[in-house]
């Protein structure tokens, strides 16, 4: 199965994307996607660098030189071993459909499929990664940029989790925007602050380069929200820095691992998602 023979004129099932990306290579992932676009009708941009290789894929909405837009991202690569379903197959059927939804309009948005999101180096005490998002923000002009979303774990929930977001962050513009709308949605929602040294994303790479305006939104089930507060309230930076991690709930505890699959997957929370970025772009001219 691929992408492409999913595409019709009516909106795309995004469990299918999902689907025909896991247990595929990160290449082959990679070129899932590219024929998703090409059945849209979409032409991306494709960001190449040589060493370390890294194939990140640009789709945009409005010209170049255009005044400032959304950013919205999420990674395509998995961890070596796992299917990548909803870390992070999840994200990328998400922007998939909000490009099918986007292709024949002028919107405000920017979408990026970054690749080399995973570790590329692993040790008890450190784990590096982020690669494609690290390159983009290296060569990308970030004045036209308001916002960036970054999706994470979108497949499976009804409770939105907008993190890392720590102290004055609760401020920020994307922070205050993406609440509004969960709100407006009756979604139930939670910033929270989530240590690099546990958890990370390409929003990372952002704020590395000094673009603070920037979260990551993933989808958690409400039974586990207290599960997931009350583990990081007892945190210990200390022992994260020695290599301890803690048993997450689900369905983090499944990301990189072998039952990482689509089978726990709910078409329902990938539109949930859909539909919070669609309300975003509507609100552009707030930010």
């Amino acid at each position: 199965m691929t992408l492409m023979t999913q595409q019709s004129e009516a909106s795309p099932c995004l469990i299918d994307y999902v689907r025909a990306l896991e247990n595929r290579s990160n290449y082959a992932r990679g070129e899932q996607i590219l024929a998703a676009l090409a059945a849209m009708g979409l032409e991306p941009t494709i960001q190449v660098c040589r060493w370390p290789r890294i194939r990140n894929i640009i789709v945009d909405f409005v010209p170049e030189s255009s005044s400032r837009r959304f950013l919205f991202s999420a990674h395509y690569d998995a961890v070596r071993n796992s299917p990548g379903s909803n870390d992070n197959a999840s994200g990328v059927a998400v922007l998939l459909g909000l490009c099918n939804e986007l292709r024949h309009k002028q919107q405000p948005a920017r979408i990026v499929f970054f690749d080399r999101e995973e570790a590329w180096l692993r040790t008890p005490t450190l784990r590096l990664g982020l690669l494609g998002s690290l390159y983009y923000v290296r060569k990308a002009d970030l004045q036209n940029v308001a916002a960036v979303y970054n999706l994470e774990f979108c497949g499976q929930g009804d409770f939105l989790a907008i993190w890392p977001v720590k102290g004055h962050e609760i401020r920020l513009a994307a922070v205050r925007q993406i609440e509004e709308i969960a709100t407006r949605q009756g979604l139930p929602h939670k910033t929270t602050h989530i240590p690099w040294l546990l958890l990370s994303s390409d929003h990372l790479s952002f704020r590395i380069r000094g673009f603070p305006n920037v979260v990551t939104l993933s989808l958690l089930p409400s039974s586990q929200i207290s599960v997931l507060e009350g583990l990081l309230q007892n945190l210990s930076f200390i022992r994260l820095l020695t290599g301890w991690r803690p048993t997450l709930p689900e369905p983090l505890r499944y990301i990189h691992s072998c039952n990482d699959t689509s089978s726990k997957l709910d078409e329902g929370s990938l539109k949930l998602m859909l539909s919070l970025l669609l309300d975003l772009i509507k609100t552009m001219d707030v930010i």
